[in-house]
C-alpha cells in the first residue's frame, strides 16, 4: 500500500514540478477537477483557510490554470472552475494514467472491480478520518 501511494505522490510531484506548482496549489486543483467550487468549498476540501484559497485562486488564475465563473443558482457566488492550462494538465499527464487504469480494469469480473471499489473507499474514509 505504501509503495502505491509513493509512486503517485512521486508521479504528482513531477507534475507538479513541470507545471511549477506548489503542494497548495496542487491540491486546489485537484478539489476543482472534480467541477467548479466555490472558495469555501474548496477550502473545507483542501483544509486550507478560506482567505489561503482565495490568494490560490488568484495566483492560478493569473497563470491560466482557473477560471471564474457565476453559480448557475446563485449569481451573486462565483465558482472557481478548471482553466485550460488545468484542462492541458489533465490531458497530457492524468489521461493516459486513466486509460491505462480502465485497460487494467478490464480484465476484472464486476465481482471482483467491486470489491476493489469497497476497498478503494474504505481506504480513503480511513485517511480523511
Amino acid at each position: 500500500m505504501s509503495r502505491w501511494q509513493d509512486a503517485v505522490e512521486t508521479f504528482d510531484g513531477t507534475v507538479a514540478e513541470i507545471y511549477v506548482l506548489s503542494a497548495a496549489e496542487r491540491r486546489c486543483l485537484g478539489a476543482i477537477s472534480h467541477g467548479p467550487r466555490p472558495a469555501n468549498v474548496v477550502a473545507r476540501e483542501t483544509n486550507l483557510t478560506p482567505a489561503a484559497v482565495t490568494t490560490l485562486i488568484d495566483r492560478l488564475e493569473k497563470r491560466g490554470f482557473v477560471s471564474r465563473q457565476p453559480d448557475p443558482d446563485d449569481r451573486r457566488k462565483v465558482m472557481a472552475a478548471a482553466g485550460k492550462k488545468t484542462e492541458e494538465l489533465v490531458r497530457r499527464c492524468y489521461h493516459p494514467i486513466f486509460e491505462a487504469g480502465a485497460a487494467l480494469l478490464e480484465k476484472y469480473t464486476v465481482a471482483e472491480m467491486q470489491f476493489l471499489l469497497g476497498f478503494i473507499e474504505e481506504v480513503e474514509a480511513m485517511q480523511k478520518a
